[in-house]
């Protein structure tokens, strides 16, 4: 039985019972020996939480709980209440420990029959040497190999699946879709530990939201599809910031903010390039590069405005305030020609603060 039938049971005897299901514990590990507590520290977990609550241990079928009589009768013993939902919820101690005794006596005869296996198959496969081994049997033995592997870790990420919806479904950054990063710092904080018992990274909830179909890759948009779409909502609004212009793309963008940054840096340095003047003032390339520009094409036609009446002619697009127009304006002043000592006077009186 794998991990997800084994919950898929439990969940049925709990509905049809009336019983809820408070948490799940689960070892990876083999049910043999009698230090069964050492070896699986989930079953030691489940039983100091079921102690603790005072209620009852299920587990789907008795050699899911272990495959040793004497562990059983000792938990028994222990008045330890545990329930195995293919027994029912009134099974007594008689039946147990028979059911006990018949999973002790099958482990050993399926590792007997294992060993006779291996023994009479080992000498016709060609087992015992590696060069006897033909290419077909090798790529067979791979396959057969691979499938199992994933086989496991299909059963173990089903096992994780109400986690993974869970930490998928949080919200993430401006409405778009939480990065398995993030919903992995989720599972930490919850202290929700991997099957290997680890914390969790990106990786490990990408590969499982992966395997149980929760997560698509992202697709990457060509360079010149993102550079267009970038450029017209800039045509449309140049004061716009990266954050902003990630805004207006919406949830379905996929490029981050540094990229955006990237590709507006290029919508400033080509509209700045057409104006030589723009590197003479010495001015940053940023959102209020088109601003700097129409400041200094209204000043040259009416130098005569003051600040107001330059944020007036600009329009409602450009939330600009006085202080930084009148700076831009100064400057423009400053650098226009050379000036008398009569003259840089009377330009800064023109551009006192009260204008």
């Amino acid at each position: 039985m794998g991990l997800a039938a084994q919950r898929f049971e439990i969940e049925a005897f709990g509905a049809r019972e009336g019983l809820s299901v408070k948490s799940w514990h689960q070892d990876v590990q083999t049910g043999k020996g009698t230090d069964a507590l050492l070896l699986r520290p989930g079953l030691a977990t489940a039983l100091k939480e079921a102690k603790s609550a005072r209620c009852p241990l299920i587990v789907s079928r008795l050699d899911r709980l272990s495959r040793n009589v004497h562990f059983i009768s000792g938990l028994m013993e222990h008045r330890v209440h545990f329930i195995v939902a293919a027994l029912g919820k009134d099974c007594d101690h008689f039946v147990l420990h028979i059911y006990a005794s018949l999973a002790e006596q099958e482990r050993k005869m399926i590792s007997e029959r294992i060993k006779a296996a291996l023994a009479r198959s080992k000498k016709p496969l060609g087992m015992h040497a590696r060069n006897h081994r033909s290419e077909a049997f090798r790529r067979r033995f791979h396959a057969l190999s691979a499938a199992a592997v994933h086989k496991a870790a299909v059963e173990r990420a089903e096992a994780y699946r109400v986690y993974i919806e869970w930490a998928l479904g949080q919200p993430g950054k401006n409405g778009r879709p939480i990065l398995p990063s993030k919903a992995a710092d989720k599972l930490n904080e919850r202290q929700i530990e991997t099957p290997m018992g680890s914390c969790w990274r990106s990786d490990n909830v990408r590969r499982m939201a992966t395997r149980l179909g929760l997560y698509q890759p992202r697709v990457r948009v060509p360079t010149e599809v993102s550079r267009a779409r970038v450029r017209a909502i800039w045509k449309q609004h140049p004061e716009f910031t990266a954050a902003e212009v990630m805004k207006r793309l919406g949830p379905e963008n996929t490029l981050g903010r540094r990229r955006i940054y990237e590709l507006l840096s290029e919508c400033w340095l080509a509209h700045a390039t057409r104006y030589p003047r723009y590197k003479q003032m010495g001015w940053p390339l940023d959102h209020r590069t088109v601003a700097r520009v129409r400041i200094s094409d209204i000043w040259r036609r009416n130098p005569e405005f003051t600040a107001k009446k330059v944020i007036r002619n600009l329009g409602h697009k450009h939330s600009l305030r006085v202080p930084w127009v009148r700076k831009i304006m100064k400057e423009c002043w400053r650098t226009s020609a050379k000036r008398s000592a009569e003259q840089w006077r009377t330009g800064r009186r023109f551009y006192s603060p009260w204008r």
